[in-house]
């Protein structure tokens, strides 16, 4: 007896704390109010959620409370699976069991250990084999009139068939102010213009560096764009090459010295030396998804048209290459204003029209994405999916980062994409004055610009960076929760008026001058106007909208083509395009395939210049 009773006593306690570990229910309140905002924010940006990355477990408890919130206001659950829409997010790439590599040289074959060495995400997969060549930095700079192709008298290397070893960087990476080099650092960019050279694979090494004994390997990369450069890359541990060279009376150290203060390129054949590497990667899936619930509107015709709400819910897990945190210790990034802000807004509206559903004619859907730090996944993924062409939606309501209020600063962009917005926005400001700064463009970096590149009317409200922003001090404490409070008020004064509206808005097309591209910058580069498709996997450029006005739109490339040549240039991904397009000048006439509708179109673009 003694024993049931603990057993009950326990399960008791289980029980107490399930139905205490919601601070959000001791606040409840169908207003919009700054308790519920602050204990919204305080889960979402907890420990415990660990930054909420896409695919781990704390992106399942977020997923888990905003459905159990919609199911309290008794949304509908619009989901694959009740309230979530699921689907595997591309999450880079993973090193499989079959990485090798070993050098063959006149004394016998060295195998390495694979904590000296690691695929990286770049490289395509398969087996490289060749004689080694030492090719400096791997640039090739015409307009500096630098190759690393050439010896030291200035004769060139036939590289063909060949595994290269090149350097990270530039001879002029150390120098900041001055750094020459700077266009051509990117592994990237030196790959563009290496494979020309058709070598059979490319060691990458740290340079030798007087004041740092570092020779630590590389992260295999985990972007969540296809980067196959269609070239086998390796990262290997400086000291490995090193030895060889010095064992053949090479200086590693001294050359790379003498290339750093001269600038004259010194490539060395080891023809006594094969090297052979097989690279094994598979791309690695996060099991994910969006948060979808519907509020039907009252009014028997207008409930057929629908306002979306919507905020992303994810963030950046324990920081990775998107963070701005530059310390070594591992911390969870817990991105309270970026952007459980939004996502709270979108709690706290929801919970409030469903309040109110009888005076609501057209229905609102509420959305929470995942994967918008990633490149827009989760709200192209909607945007693009069976489920969107359910709902006929005349506009969408973005909030990213919305809790940080300073000054009485409210940003709004995407106000050009409908002449609703302006005057709306200046009727309304009169009972909040806010200072508004007005954006008009639709696209932009969050997922309204998804909503924009189908034609459709958006509007993003957002208080502004500061200061830890992508950084793990973005805690709850520093929530302006009453000045959020307020940005949510004015957002609900809209979305009632819109929803209670005879007329809905009318989209418009932001016509961009090739003058508003211009940044503080001094150097000209190249302007085409597309707009990546962040969640396309495949081989090519996926285009998922082009800006109004643009050469693109201009010369005919059109949302939905996969550009897979650009000039003489093959797309694989978006990293080639971009390296593409600083091969070329403003004013250029290039040559453009892309795949449309299973069919290759080549078209003619002069490009413009930002």
């Amino acid at each position: 007896m003694k024993k049931y009773l603990i057993i009950l006593s326990l399960l008791f306690l289980q029980s107490g704390f399930v139905l205490s570990q919601f601070d959000i229910d001791k606040v409840r309140n169908n207003d919009i109010t700054k308790e519920e905002v602050y204990e919204h924010i305080k889960y979402l940006a907890s420990d415990k959620l660990e930054g909420r990355y896409p695919g781990t477990n704390g992106d399942i408890l977020a997923r888990q409370y905003l459905s159990r919130e919609f199911q309290k206001y008794g949304l509908k659950p619009e989901g694959d699976s009740a309230y979530i829409q699921r689907f595997d997010m591309n999450n880079g790439v993973k090193a499989g069991n079959s990485n090798s590599l070993s050098f063959t040289a006149p004394g016998g074959i060295l195998n390495i250990n694979g904590k000296d060495f690691t695929p990286l995400s770049i490289s395509s997969t398969g087996s490289a084999e060749g004689k080694l060549v030492f090719a400096g930095y791997g640039i090739i700079a015409e307009n500096l009139n630098y190759n690393d192709f050439k010896d030291a008298n200035g004769n060139p290397v036939n590289v063909e068939g060949k595994v290269i070893v090149i350097m990270r960087y530039s001879p002029t990476y150390m120098n900041p102010n001055n750094d020459k080099f700077s266009a051509f650092e990117s592994l990237r960019a030196k790959l563009s213009i290496i494979k020309d050279y058709k070598p059979a694979g490319i060691i990458l090494i740290s340079p030798p560096d007087k004041n740092s004994n570092d020779d630590e390997l590389m992260e295999i990369g985990n972007d969540m764009v296809h980067q196959n450069s269609g070239i086998p890359v390796i990262n290997v541990k400086r000291s490995v090459i090193e030895s060889m060279m010095t064992e053949r009376g090479y200086d590693l150290n001294k050359i790379c010295g003498d290339i750093n203060a001269n600038f004259i390129p010194n490539c060395i054949e080891l023809p006594d030396i094969t090297a052979k590497f097989n690279v094994d990667l598979h791309e690695d899936f996060a099991k994910t998804g969006n948060v979808i619930g519907l509020l039907e509107g009252s009014d028997p015709v207008l409930k057929n048209e629908v306002l979306v709400i919507g905020a992303h819910f994810d963030h950046l897990g324990y920081g990775g290459p998107n963070s701005m945190y530059r310390g070594n210790e591992k911390l969870i990034h817990h991105g309270a204003d970026d952007n459980a802000s939004g996502t709270a807004g979108v709690l706290e509206l929801a919970e409030k029209f469903a309040s109110e559903r009888k005076n609501i004619k057209r229905s609102i859907l509420f959305l929470c994405f995942t994967g918008e730090e990633e490149g827009l996944i989760g709200s192209s993924y909607f945007a693009n999916s069976e489920k969107f062409k359910e709902f006929n939606i005349v506009a969408m309501i973005n909030m990213d980062m919305i809790g940080r209020l300073n000054e009485n600063k409210l940003i709004l962009n995407g106000t050009g994409t409908s002449t609703y917005w302006v005057p709306e926005i200046e009727k309304l400001n009169k009972n909040y004055n806010f200072s508004v700064s007005m954006s008009p463009d639709g696209f932009g970096p969050s997922d309204h610009s998804s909503f924009y590149g189908k034609n459709l009317p958006v509007l993003m409200f957002f208080t502004d960076l500061h200061a830890d922003y992508h950084k793990p001090s973005d805690t709850y404490d520093k929530i302006n929760s009453e000045g959020e409070t307020k940005v949510l008020k004015m957002v609900y004064d809209m979305a009632s008026d819109i929803s209670n509206a005879p007329v809905k808005p009318e989209f418009t097309k932001v016509v961009k001058k090739e003058d508003d591209n211009k940044s503080e910058r001094k150097s000209v580069r190249v302007y085409v106007g597309t707009v990546p498709d962040f969640s396309y996997t495949g081989d090519g450029f996926k285009i998922s909208g082009v800006q109004a006005g643009s050469p693109a739109e201009k010369y005919g490339i059109l949302a939905g083509d996969i550009m897979i040549k650009f000039g003489d240039k093959e797309i694989k991904n978006i990293y080639d395009y971009t390296d593409a397009l600083g091969q070329h000048k403003p004013g250029q006439e290039v040559d453009v395939t892309v795949k449309r509708d299973d069919k290759e179109v080549t078209l003619k673009v002069t490009l413009g210049k930002k």
